[in-house]
């Protein structure tokens, strides 16, 4: 397999533990050619592997065009979610302010790659939305959004989920718990952050909002204030 994959492996360890399958499905079609080349070379046929049951079974698989179509199928619907997964599973930065912009980012990647498809997508766009509403979509999740500078000073993402302010300011009425001023300020800061005033205006502040955690900002005392 080595010789004609190029020393490439099929199975490799996966950037997320959830998702091992569906990136070796992702391997396994990279390498369709190599692998209906390697079962039908005179050294494979000539193997003791190929006279096995299973390997019989592998063959067979290897050279079945509606396998390779359907391995098609599943590695587009697979892959925008893979990438989501990747952010939830991450070590590198927290998930909350990223997971929200990552499913709808997900759902839209989804509709475009079948827009001509739109049967065999839909069944899984229902799943999607299933956990999505009753598992995720957390005024929590729409406040990190919110809150992400990354997302905050981009007008065409910020208008697309206009809805996310409501879910910051449901957060911000449940953990003021009735405390007016708590409130006031917070929602002050609120909009010295939408406007980059005060310290979000800093040359630094508005130089790294794409690159920078929201955590590590001045955002960090306003989250630490609810």
């Amino acid at each position: 397999m080595r010789k004609h994959t190029g020393g490439k492996e099929i199975i490799r360890p996966a950037p997320t533990r959830f998702a091992t399958n569906f990136i070796a499905l992702q391997s396994i079609l990279v390498q369709k050619d190599a692998l209906r080349a390697m079962v039908t070379s005179k050294e494979w046929t000539l193997s003791a592997y190929a006279k096995e049951s299973k390997a019989k079974k592998f063959v067979d698989l290897v050279l079945d065009s509606i396998f390779w179509k359907e391995c098609a199928i599943i590695v587009q619907l697979t892959e925008p979610l893979v990438r989501v997964l990747r952010i939830v599973d991450s070590d590198e930065r927290p998930a909350m302010g990223y997971l929200y912009a990552a499913m709808h980012r997900a759902r839209e990647e989804l509709l475009r790659r079948f827009s001509r498809k739109k049967k065999t997508v839909d069944p899984f766009l229902r799943i999607i939305d299933s956990r999505w509403d009753s598992q995720l979509h957390k005024n929590l999740h729409a406040a990190g959004y919110w809150l992400n500078p990354a997302y905050q000073y981009n007008s065409l993402d910020l208008e697309k989920h206009r809805h996310a302010t409501s879910g910051l300011l449901d957060v911000i009425e449940r953990y003021s718990y009735a405390n007016p001023d708590l409130m006031s300020n917070l929602t002050g800061e609120m909009r010295l952050f939408r406007k980059a005033e005060g310290d979000f205006g800093r040359v630094s502040a508005i130089r790294d909002r794409d690159v920078m955690l929201p955590g590590t900002q001045k955002l960090t005392s306003f989250l630490l204030m609810i």
